[in-house]
């Protein structure tokens, strides 16, 4: 960007996302507007307490048989990643 066009837009910002299954990141413009901003996703964490929940492993295990239409290593394993994480994401945060 160059000086000019932050003069004209001092409260634009671009923010990195998290890639998901691409090789790119995609970026959020973002006006600096109040109440025009894009929520923030909450980051997923793993929380050692899922480990001693007698339903977690038995979980985990069905969500990781499911079958991927992949040949790709890669892709087969960034898939069973992003289900592990939508299906956790936010789980037991009643209980821990």
């Amino acid at each position: 960007m160059s000086e000019d066009w932050e003069s004209l837009f001092p409260l634009v910002s671009v923010r990195k996302l998290v890639r998901e299954l691409s090789d790119h990141n995609p970026l959020l413009l973002s006006s600096g507007e109040e109440g025009h901003e894009a929520p923030k996703p909450l980051e997923f964490r793993f929380n050692l307490a899922w480990i001693k929940d007698e339903k977690f492993l038995p979980t985990v295990a069905k969500i990781w048989a499911r079958r991927v239409f992949s040949s790709d290593p890669i892709d087969i394993l960034n898939i069973k990643l992003k289900r592990f994480k939508t299906y956790f994401k936010g789980w037991g945060s009643d209980k821990y």
